[in-house]
């Protein structure tokens, strides 16, 4: 087999890793959109202001989207650390480089359409105007501060997140495997909420923090690839 990455080859992987994904998986990720409505119900009372409900409508969503992605190594590749049970994994038809790219396509592909299902519940509950659905998402007043380095900042927080994640899918001890993909998950969220607050007035302050999340997704993707090549069953 050639070790070139063939465009080809790895279409046919990433339509396996969707096929592979258990389907107990894809019914909980369809439930967890669909249980945005109440969650978000939930929230806007909790919080008691309508703009900040509508904009922490978007953040839950967000939130929980995100998790769900990162889980998505452990759900389809879950022996990929383990030398006796990776066996699997190691003789699927393609370069290492394309089982990378691969499952991180897949945890991008479950983001959108995750996102896609919960954003089209949201549009629909405030069309029918169920209580505490009195605005839009996209007409919060919060969002008319979401400007290119937010947008970046929340881009390479996942990214960071993402390949942290396929990193830590390698390790074979559980326990480690569990804690490692937990703080990476709270780093996620910390990052989410403290930066976007803490840079709103330093635009200079963001564009550092966005270059050095830039260079923590270069490190840790060359670093999951690099543990990947090395893994040996």
């Amino acid at each position: 087999m050639s070790q070139t990455f063939d465009i080809k080859r790895f279409g046919r992987l990433v339509r396996h890793d969707v096929r592979s994904c258990p389907m107990e998986t894809l019914y909980s990720g369809l439930s967890m959109a669909l249980a945005f409505a109440p969650l978000m119900m939930l929230s806007r009372q909790l919080l008691g202001q309508e703009q900040y409900g509508t904009f922490y409508r978007l953040a839950l969503m967000v939130c929980m989207v995100a998790w769900w992605a990162l889980m998505i190594p452990n759900q389809v590749y879950p022996n990929v650390g383990k030398k006796k049970r990776g066996i699997y994994f190691a003789m699927l038809p393609a370069t290492k480089a394309e089982k990378h790219a691969s499952i991180a396509t897949l945890m991008v592909l479950t983001v959108v359409g995750l996102m896609v299902i919960g954003l089209v519940e949201d549009v629909l509950l405030t069309a029918v105007h169920l209580p505490g659905y009195t605005k839009y998402f996209w007409q919060s007043e919060t969002l008319r501060f979401v400007d290119l380095p937010m947008v970046l900042g929340t881009l390479f927080t996942f990214l960071v997140a993402m390949f942290g994640m396929i990193w830590a899918n390698t390790v074979a001890n559980n326990t480690l495997r569990g804690i490692l993909q937990v703080l990476l998950f709270l780093l996620m969220i910390g990052e989410f909420v403290f930066f976007p607050l803490y840079f709103d007035n330093r635009p200079q302050g963001y564009w550092v923090v966005i270059a050095v999340e830039a260079a923590a997704t270069l490190f840790l993707a060359w670093l999951s690839r690099r543990r990947m090549d090395r893994m040996t069953y």
